[in-house]
């Protein structure tokens, strides 16, 4: 996927303005502060939100999950099926450990249990997995789980996603930082510094590096 001069404005704000970028195989991680633009970016790009300025280059399969969702009264395989797309999804539904749940009613699950159905669909179907996000609403055991998933994926598929959990930094190979709807940082994570994320974060946060892991905490 290539994002060139991408320029969003909702109601009488710039959301983002001229984001370029090129989403490269394996995973990508967008980090920024809230308000930043990042569930705007990920939007744009799959078409939810029409862009002022700018072009989205995509000759990939897409799916999305979002941050937040309605909880539609229907069984957990007819919402992995809704939609347009197809997919191996009792694969899938079983590498997640949602396959017990097919038969129950989303609507009645735990917030988790739907951010893990959600993200079984997102997997079944796309090739480029965009994901808002994607760690809220689990608990310690799945986020494992959900990491190791993807970093194992990440050969077959690409991913972009959305994060406020800066260790993620160590499961990602590329990472962008934005602020106020503009790049602040885009590459490789190595080359992702304590001056721009306190620039981002507007904080003071310093990058300590214990056996091989990126860990950025504040002062």
């Amino acid at each position: 996927m290539l994002v060139k001069g991408l320029r969003v404005k909702l109601g009488n704000r710039l959301i983002l303005d001229n984001i370029s970028l090129e989403v490269k195989p394996g995973i990508t991680t967008i980090l920024g502060p809230n308000g930043s633009g990042k569930t705007t970016l990920l939007r744009a790009l799959i078409g939810m939100v029409k862009p002022l300025e700018g072009e989205v280059v995509n000759d990939e399969n897409l799916s999305y999950v979002p941050s937040e969702f309605y909880s539609p009264s229907m069984r957990v395989i007819d919402v992995l099926l809704a939609g347009r797309k197809r997919g191996d999804y009792i694969k899938y539904a079983k590498l997640v450990g949602v396959a017990e749940l097919l038969s129950h009613n989303f609507s009645e699950l735990s917030s988790g249990q739907k951010k893990l159905v959600l993200i079984t669909k997102a997997l079944a179907e796309g090739d480029l997995v965009i994901m808002d996000e994607p760690l809220s609403n689990l608990d310690i055991k799945n986020r494992k789980k959900i990491i190791d998933i993807i970093t194992t994926l990440k050969t077959e598929k690409s991913f972009l996603i959305t994060s406020h959990e800066l260790e993620f930094i160590n499961y990602t190979d590329y990472v962008i930082v934005i602020k106020q709807g503009k790049i602040l940082f885009y590459g490789n994570k190595e080359g992702l510094s304590e001056r721009i994320l306190s620039e981002a974060y507007d904080t003071n946060i310093r990058k300590v590096i214990i056996d091989n892991k990126f860990y950025f905490v504040t002062d």
